[in-house]
């Protein structure tokens, strides 16, 4: 018995079952996490693009104020991409502990 199958807290064990979930539940829960972590993904994408933008913009004409918030927008749209990413990566690795 390893860590990989069974996951133990002191005296409690954790067996998810999912037995009785019919496949295309499954199949569609899988299916909308996917696609919401794309679409999150992208917003993210988009964000970091228009920062980047607006970087050069500010640059170009010389307006330190739109350089200043470019940055901070891009660090944010930068950090939210890479804690889905870490989420994500989290999840995948959660679930794999639980597959027996």
């Amino acid at each position: 018995m390893s860590l990989i199958h069974r996951v133990y807290f002191l005296d409690i064990s954790i067996h998810p079952d999912y037995s009785g979930l019919p496949p295309n539940v499954l199949q569609g829960l899988q299916r909308l996490a996917d696609n919401t972590a794309a679409l999150l993904i992208l917003v993210s994408a988009i964000g970091i693009g228009v920062s980047l933008l607006a970087w050069v913009i500010g640059a170009g004409i010389g307006n330190h104020m739109l350089i200043a918030r470019a940055k901070s927008s891009l660090l944010v749209a930068a950090t939210s991409g890479g804690i889905l990413y870490l989420t994500v990566a989290g999840a995948n690795y959660m679930t794999g502990i639980f597959r027996s």
